[in-house]
């Protein structure tokens, strides 16, 4: 993405892994990059991960329709619109999508998804968020998350009933207080954020890759990897230390105009 002149490109690569243990990967994730650069001027780029949940395929039924819904609903948003409210409205409506669809088809009742959105514009970053899917934003060898978790245990540390030590343990910490489609509506955490900068990283993980590799390891294989080979090392890591889980990360790194290649 090239907005201005003095601008930037956005080089990204998304990748998902089914993990050690599961035969299945529940998990979706994307990056969609407008070919209509108007679109693109007015919308940025944007990127998705959503972890399913539910019964047989149920989980993987509803993190694709999230992922589909939120990139189709944003990108048909009105011209007039804000990009974050478009956002946020692109979250709820696959809310609804799930829902129903859990609705129609008794295999797929009660099915959920966690989703995490990522914007990026010349102007801004936005982000949208349920569940506990997370945003990172990493700069000078650091990696700053973005969003909260919205589960149980992450409440319990901010309310200081437990330690964020504690929590890492917890037998309770992927109880989700927030979903997507598990009811007819959902609040959907929306934020604005400083434009980015070259240089910077965003990382977008589901919890397969977050339970098991901390930021600052995140922060080191970013500043040194191109998004690529970034987004292998990290799945390799969270094999090696966990993998009970499947994995889902997207690295979209802010590189100078003039960079080889766009992604």
């Amino acid at each position: 993405m090239n907005e201005s002149p003095a601008a930037f490109i956005v080089q990204a690569r998304v990748a998902s892994d089914v993990g050690c243990v599961r035969r299945a990967n529940e998990d979706s994730i994307a990056f969609v990059r407008p070919q209509d650069a108007d679109l693109r001027q007015r919308l940025g780029v944007l990127a998705v991960v959503a972890d399913g949940m539910g019964g047989h395929r149920a989980g993987e039924v509803a993190s694709a329709l999230a992922v589909e819904t939120i990139c189709h609903a944003y990108f048909a948003s009105p011209a007039d619109q804000d990009p974050l409210r478009a956002l946020k409205l692109a979250v709820r409506e696959a809310n609804g999508a799930i829902h129903r669809a859990g609705l129609a088809d008794r295999a797929l009742a009660g099915m959920g998804t966690t989703a995490t959105a990522l914007v990026v514009m010349s102007t801004a970053v936005l982000f949208a968020h349920v569940g506990d899917s997370r945003l990172y934003r990493c700069t000078g060898g650091c990696c700053r998350q973005l969003t909260d978790d919205h589960t149980l245990v992450e409440q319990m540390v901010r309310d200081g009933l437990i330690s964020v030590q504690e929590a890492r343990q917890h037998p309770m910490r992927s109880m989700l207080l927030r979903s997507l489609g598990t009811s007819p509506g959902v609040r959907v955490a929306a934020q604005r954020c400083a434009a980015p900068a070259v240089g910077e990283s965003f990382v977008l993980s589901s919890d397969g890759l977050h339970e098991s590799v901390e930021a600052a390891d995140i922060a080191e294989i970013v500043a040194s990897l191109a998004p690529e080979a970034a987004c292998r090392q990290l799945i390799e890591l969270a094999r090696e230390r966990d993998g009970s889980d499947n994995i889902s990360v997207g690295v979209i790194a802010i590189q100078p105009a003039d960079s080889a290649g766009e992604g």
